[in-house]
């Protein structure tokens, strides 16, 4: 996870904070930084800041004191997001296929099935109304 991390946040040097967003965040980032200072293979800015939550999901299931500090309804800049999305996508559907193409492929069709998948949640939502709005009639 911290290669993965470290990777991840290298892309965006002008950031100057970064929402980190994991199930087990509120161990695994207690001592990220000093892991990362430690290991010769890790890289991070110090002067980049990190906010760990974890996932509404996955909240649910910690233990009390977890939710204050690692809830994103406290995070500002959070917006209403639920943090699993991943889980929640189906992704995992063409992981398996995607793993022995090229970078170039990969990416071209995990988008393809995220926007498959954004379609049909688009059109499940249309179709939700409509039933709502016959209803009301």
């Amino acid at each position: 996870m911290d290669y993965s991390i470290c990777q991840a946040l290298k892309r965006f040097p002008q950031h100057k904070r970064a929402l980190v967003i994991y199930d087990i965040c509120c161990q695994w980032i207690i001592n990220f930084r000093e892991r990362v200072s430690e290991s010769e293979f890790l890289d991070l800015s110090d002067s980049l800041g990190i906010t760990g939550a974890v996932g509404k999901f996955h909240l649910a299931a910690h233990i009390p004191e977890c939710f204050v500090k690692f809830t994103l309804n406290f995070i500002e800049g959070a917006a209403q997001v639920d943090g699993e999305i991943l889980e929640t996508s189906g992704l995992d559907e063409v992981a398996g296929i995607t793993q022995v193409m090229s970078a170039a492929h990969h990416q071209e069709v995990v988008d393809d099935y995220m926007q498959d998948s954004n379609w049909r949640k688009v059109i499940r939502i249309g179709k939700q109304l409509f039933a709502l709005v016959i209803e009301i009639c």
